[in-house]
């Protein structure tokens, strides 16, 4: 498990996103990692890539912990320690075929030219749209948040804030409920009702709060959860993970005002971007969010013949 020397690492690296953070990290390998084995790659002081082996019995691959629930994934630590990080990552006690590396922003270290002795394949892998904030909202979209903030207010009732941290276990049950009646409508049982991911989240949301890095906009209707929207906050950056919206008011749009309050949060904090995270979805471009396409790598080794 990581601790104190890792949560050190991830604050000194301005790129590290919550996906890299220990606490995610953690969280993963206790509730999701399902007995795979668990190979902490790393250069000390100087870089960090958690790794478990993904055995679907053809190829052995070795993945970033936190992979599948992580929008983003990287590596944590200096660009120049990559040679000596994918080393350590080679020199796992288990036998692999290949390092797969999904989720790679275009910035990342890990998708500089391969090392001696490494081979390298890209492929796009996932949109992720990002708001450059403050936003310049286009002339509909402004009016589309007025107009409902004005439906609200005629309900009656209505708040919207960030969730404080003793209210973050309420906001997350209430997340979990409503996005899976949301899902059981439309005849699908949704990302959130495993109870496994369900436990990850009770254990990870309340370790980021305590870091500060949690962000929950919680809109209520009578003191009734009606919206939760799951976000973090890690530098300069804010990020909307999964929401959570009753569906069932009718000429109301609770979902409007749980990203108007998280983006206008962002704002005030002086975070540079929004991120929408994996998915095309046309609200995300609504708000003027503009696509960056992320990337799958696979890296090999090369192998000497005599």
């Amino acid at each position: 498990m990581l601790g104190d020397e890792a949560w050190t690492l991830w604050r000194a690296d301005p790129r590290a996103t919550v996906f890299q953070s220990p606490a995610w990290a953690n969280g993963w390998i206790r509730h999701l990692g399902r007995g795979q084995p668990v190979h902490l790659a790393e250069v000390p002081g100087r870089a960090l890539l958690p790794l478990f082996l993904w055995d679907d019995g053809q190829v052995r691959r070795l993945v970033p912990v936190g992979a599948g629930l992580s929008d983003y994934s990287d590596m944590v630590g200096a660009a120049e320690a990559v040679p000596a990080l994918l080393d350590a990552a080679a020199a796992v006690p288990f036998d692999w075929d290949e390092l797969l590396l999904p989720d790679l922003r275009p910035d990342s270290p890990l998708l500089r030219d391969p090392p001696p002795g490494w081979t390298a394949a890209d492929a796009p892998h996932e949109t992720c749209p990002v708001l450059t904030l403050p936003p310049a909202l286009s002339k509909s979209q402004r009016r589309k948040v007025v107009h409902d903030r004005h439906r609200a207010e005629a309900l009656g009732g209505v708040t919207t804030a960030l969730a404080a941290a003793d209210e973050v276990p309420e906001a997350l049950e209430a997340l979990f409920a409503l996005h899976a009646a949301r899902w059981a409508a439309a005849g699908e049982p949704g990302v959130l009702t495993d109870p496994a991911v369900q436990a990850f989240h009770r254990e990870v949301a309340p370790a980021l709060a305590a870091a500060g890095l949690l962000r929950m906009a919680v809109v209520r209707h009578a003191g009734r959860i009606v919206a939760v929207l799951y976000g973090f906050r890690d530098g300069l950056r804010v990020m909307s993970y999964i929401n959570g919206v009753d569906m069932t008011v009718p000429k109301q749009s609770f979902g409007t005002l749980a990203f108007a309050c998280l983006i206008e949060a962002a704002v005030t904090e002086g975070a540079a971007e929004f991120h929408f995270l994996r998915g095309e979805e046309p609200y995300k471009f609504a708000w003027g969010a503009k696509p960056m396409q992320t990337v799958r790598r696979v890296m090999r080794r090369i192998v000497q013949h005599l």
